[in-house]
């Protein structure tokens, strides 16, 4: 079965608001302002409550009551605005309940905060890409890396959705070969569809998209930071399920990078510190 055929067959994800969706055809603007953000957002009254609420929240400590969109962004600065707003849009869809658990909602959830973070954890080593990528961006790729597995719980017959488990469980398989080999494709080609679906930029479609293959020959190389991002988010949570092959990197991306096990070791522990920020966030959803 090909990607475009899974994704069309889906019809119970919660929608994703439009103006989230805006928000991230504009992350790849190298100064976006905050002026920008509030008119998005202003646009949205919904997800402009849910907002307005998270940064109320005792978590930001903020002395005084906010109360529009424009003090928000003022007072916790576009960068954190910009997670509060991307976990509270997309959450909804990766929090939704799977039939026959073929995926645990809140492990999927969060492990998708878990790599958006370990994104930007990347993003800041100062590792040597082709190009320079927006913290948001890298955020965001590493958010959405995971949602064509939430598509495909939802799309595939049990049987299959049973037969991937066994080939993961008992062959030794990585999810993605399983899904292959079962299905004819996997769920960072699904999830890759999706968002062009949804008209998002092909960098992130990419991003997705090769995210268990990563492009080094790729300028933007945003399938190379969702996969290293992939791999330290799993081994910074001991919780995870143990999955073969999710703590291994690509051997290209390995040498390229320079990414050693001590060097690996180092982003896991920095993540590891962001946990409270990482949980605040996965409970906006």
């Amino acid at each position: 079965m090909k990607a475009q055929e899974i994704v069309a067959k889906v019809r119970n994800l919660p929608p994703v608001s439009q103006a989230a969706l805006r928000l991230v055809t504009m992350l790849d603007q190298p100064a976006i302002s905050n002026d920008e953000i509030v008119e998005v957002l202003k646009c949205d009254n919904v997800l402009t409550a849910k907002l307005l609420r998270a940064c109320n929240s005792p978590f930001f400590g903020l002395e005084e009551p906010v109360a529009s969109v424009d003090q928000a962004v003022f007072l916790l600065g576009h960068q954190q605005i910009l997670h509060i707003v991307l976990s509270l849009a997309f959450g909804g869809a990766m929090s939704v309940v799977l039939p026959q658990h073929a995926v645990e909602a809140e492990d999927l959830w969060r492990h998708s905060v878990t790599t958006a973070q370990a994104a930007e954890t990347v993003l800041a080593e100062g590792l040597e890409l082709r190009e320079e990528v927006e913290p948001s961006v890298a955020f965001t790729v590493g958010l959405l890396h995971d949602l064509g597995k939430l598509v495909m719980a939802q799309v595939l017959p049990a049987d299959q959705q049973a037969e991937i488990r066994a080939r993961v469980a008992l062959a030794g398989m990585s999810r993605s070969e399983a899904e292959q080999d079962v299905v004819g494709t996997d769920h960072a080609e699904v999830g890759g569809e999706l968002l062009r679906l949804w008209h998002l930029p092909e960098t992130l479609v990419e991003g997705v998209r090769y995210h268990h293959q990563p492009r080094l020959d790729h300028p933007r190389c945003l399938s190379v930071i969702a996969h290293v991002a992939n791999v330290v988010a799993h081994r910074a949570r001991s919780d995870a399920p143990n999955v073969p092959g999710t703590g291994l990197l690509d051997p290209a991306v390995e040498q390229r990078l320079q990414l050693d096990e001590n060097r690996l070791e180092e982003l896991a522990a920095r993540l590891r510190d962001q946990f409270e920020q990482i949980e605040h966030l996965m409970r906006l959803g």
